[in-house]
Order: structure tokens, then C-alpha cells, then sequence
């Protein structure tokens, strides 16, 4: 088993949203980083929390294969999110670019003494699950337009080969970037208005991103290889909670443009979506017997420190 020591460690889609938080959680842990960049912005993103930046990008074979077979591997690909308004073969292109990206980095660990890859999926792959938390041994759904399923699929073919991969699916993902700030902190500071879709919005599974990047390295730890851990917390909450809690805790006031639920389907646009309005709730219990402990383990206290931060900003 891996031990907390400083390693090399190789992160794809180190620039993202949670990608640039495990960056510094690796980096603050004295862990020598790799952050695979595919253009001179992301790679100067990088420097300045702490990685050293390789060139290239998933889709095509080149050097930084070379650079891949570190200690630790994370491997955190773009992964659209669902969308009404994917046409027919857009879901298989998607699906396809994910199997060969997951093809370029696998096959080139796969040659190296790597000690544990931790692979990053999204955990809406399992769809609408009902206001009952699943476990991460409910079968991922056969049918349907999801991108991931493909290339979850072709996993197990790698573990048997003998990679060490450790799977982690996290659910809503927030903290102060990407779609909490542009769909919640912004309209709200600015006073405009928050789109709400039905009455509370679908019940989702969240995590905070600095206890999600926290997760991925104890799986790097303490995952059981071939393992699938769901990364979110103990407390589901309503899509709409998101934005009332954090007006609240902001002391800011809240408005919002109530839509029918079905008024998804033609707001592509919108500040505030939740993911095709279905109940999406999931069990952490594995998460949690592998002996992680979260900083932020409620919505309401992820979003303290979220209004914490903007307060010095």
C-alpha cells in the first residue's frame, strides 16, 4: 500500500476545477508534481501552484507519455456534463475521445513502476438513482447517452493486467471556481437573479472541491485497487440549496426566477441547471470505512468557508 511520503506524481487535467485544488494539496504535502498542460496559459497555471508543467494533450500520443509513469497517477479528463441538447452521435464521439484518451495514459503507465493510478470519473454516470442512496455496487446503466460508461467499462481489463487503479466518482463538486462561482456567487453578489427549475430542484449528492481533492489522495493511500469509491458527502441536499444557504450565509439577498421543471429542457443557457433534474444520491460509506474524514462534511459549512474566502478576497 502506498504510504503518505513525497512522491512523483503525474496529474492529468491539472488546470481544472478540481484538478488545480489537487495540485496544491500534492504540492502542500511536499509531493514532487507533474500537471500534463495542453496550452502556455494552463502551464503558467500550474507553475504558480506548485507543479511543473508537461506539454501535451490526451488525445494524441507524444513525449509527455514519457513523463507519465510516476509513483502516483491521477487521472482527471474532461468529462462533459449531460445535456438535452446532445444530438444522437455526439454522446459515442464523446464516449470514444474518453476510451482513447484513458488508452494513451493506461498504456503508457502500464510499462512503469507506478504504485497506484487514481482514476476520476463523475458519479452522474449512474444516472437518476431515486431519493434512496445507491452504493457503488449498483450496475452502471446499460443503455442511455452517458459519455463515461464506455470507458468504466474497459477498466477492469486494465486491473486484471496488473494496474494498480483505484476508481473515484465525485457527485456535485462546488467551491469558489467554475459552475458554483459563475451560476451562484456571481448572480448573487451582483444582485441578479438565480434560475430555479421546480420546486427545491432534484436531490444531489455534493462534496466540497478541497475535501473532494483530500479523497483523491487518500484513495492514492489507502483505495483497495479495482475499487469504485463514490466522493461526496454524508447529507444530500435539493439542487436549490445550493444558492439559498450560500445567500444566507453571505448575507445577501436572494432572488431567483422560479421555472417549471420541464422548462429545462429549453434553458441550455441558464445560470443554474440542475443535470436533467433527477435525484442523483449516493452512498459514501465505502469512502468513509477506508477511514476518510471530512473537512466540510455538510453544505452549510462548505459554504462558510467558501463566503470565508470571498471575505478576503
Amino acid at each position: 500500500m502506498a504510504c503518505d511520503t513525497a512522491h512523483t506524481t503525474f496529474v492529468t487535467g491539472a488546470a481544472g476545477f478540481i484538478g488545480t485544488e489537487l495540485v496544491k494539496e500534492l504540492a502542500d504535502r511536499g509531493h514532487h508534481v507533474l500537471g500534463l498542460a495542453n496550452s502556455a496559459d494552463e502551464a503558467n497555471r500550474l507553475r504558480r501552484i506548485g507543479a511543473t508543467a508537461v506539454m501535451g494533450d490526451l488525445l494524441v500520443p507524444g513525449s509527455w507519455q514519457d513523463e507519465a509513469g510516476a509513483d502516483w497517477v491521477f487521472h482527471l479528463p474532461p468529462h462533459p456534463s449531460p445535456s438535452f441538447h446532445l444530438i444522437p452521435k455526439r454522446p459515442a464521439a464523446i464516449a470514444a475521445a474518453r476510451v482513447l484518451m484513458d488508452a494513451h495514459l493506461l498504456d503508457a503507465v502500464a510499462s512503469a513502476a507506478t504504485r497506484r493510478v487514481v482514476y476520476v470519473g463523475d458519479a452522474r454516470c449512474y444516472g437518476a438513482t431515486g431519493p434512496r442512496p445507491i452504493t457503488e455496487d449498483e450496475p452502471l446503466p446499460s443503455r442511455g447517452t452517458d459519455c463515461l460508461t464506455p470507458a468504466l467499462d474497459r477498466l477492469d481489463g486494465y486491473v486484471v493486467s496488473g494496474l494498480p487503479i483505484v476508481t473515484a466518482l465525485p457527485g456535485w463538486v462546488y467551491g469558489n471556481a467554475a459552475w458554483f462561482r459563475q451560476r451562484v456567487i456571481e448572480p448573487i453578489v451582483s444582485g441578479r437573479r438565480v434560475v430555479h427549475f421546480g420546486n427545491g430542484g432534484p436531490w444531489v449528492s455534493p462534496i466540497h472541491v478541497r475535501d473532494c481533492a483530500r479523497a483523491l489522495v487518500h484513495l492514492a493511500e489507502h483505495g483497495a485497487v479495482g475499487g469504485r469509491y463514490f466522493v461526496v458527502n454524508s447529507d444530500p441536499v435539493r439542487m436549490n440549496e445550493f444558492a439559498a444557504t450560500f445567500a444566507r450565509l453571505a448575507k445577501r439577498p436572494l432572488r431567483v426566477w422560479c421555472m417549471p421543471a420541464a422548462a429545462a429542457r429549453v434553458a441550455g443557457r441558464a445560470p443554474f441547471v440542475g443535470d436533467g433534474l433527477r435525484d442523483a444520491v449516493l452512498s459514501n460509506s465505502r469512502l468513509r470505512g477506508s477511514g476518510f474524514r471530512f473537512l466540510y462534511p455538510t453544505l452549510e459549512q462548505g459554504l462558510q468557508q467558501i463566503v470565508g474566502e470571498l471575505d478576503h478576497e
